[in-house]
């Protein structure tokens, strides 16, 4: 299960990456595109690197001219993260509109049942 940060980490990799298979990413650039302004380039790194390690997609750590730079190559697993947050949210709406409904029936019930005896 990932964390907010790296879900906005994540989210701003695939949509980078979104129309190609890989991309090269700065640090700061991550950080502005995920709007994550209070995380630091060396927590941003571990993140990276713990979601290259679940297998979201494959990073190559780069530099140019000075500067770090994160050549990313997106996997099966981080093409399909956006499709899977979509199926989770659809999945916690009907839920709540579940138990919702089933709360307005057994109100319903309840006055009949009142009215009954």
């Amino acid at each position: 299960m990932l964390n907010g940060k790296e879900k906005k980490v994540l989210t701003a990799i695939v949509l980078t990456c979104k129309e190609k298979e890989s991309a090269l990413i700065s640090p700061i650039d991550l950080i502005k595109i995920s709007k994550l302004n209070d995380t630091s380039e060396e927590e941003l790194e571990k993140i990276v690197t713990e979601l290259s390690m679940d297998g979201y997609f494959d990073l190559v750590l780069s530099d140019r001219h000075g500067e770090k730079i994160y050549c990313i190559n997106i996997a099966e697993k981080g093409k399909g993260f956006l499709r899977s947050q979509k199926v989770a949210k659809r999945n916690i709406l009907f839920r709540i509109g579940l138990t919702c409904a089933l709360a307005v029936l057994s109100f319903v019930i309840g006055i009949i049942l009142k009215a009954i005896f």
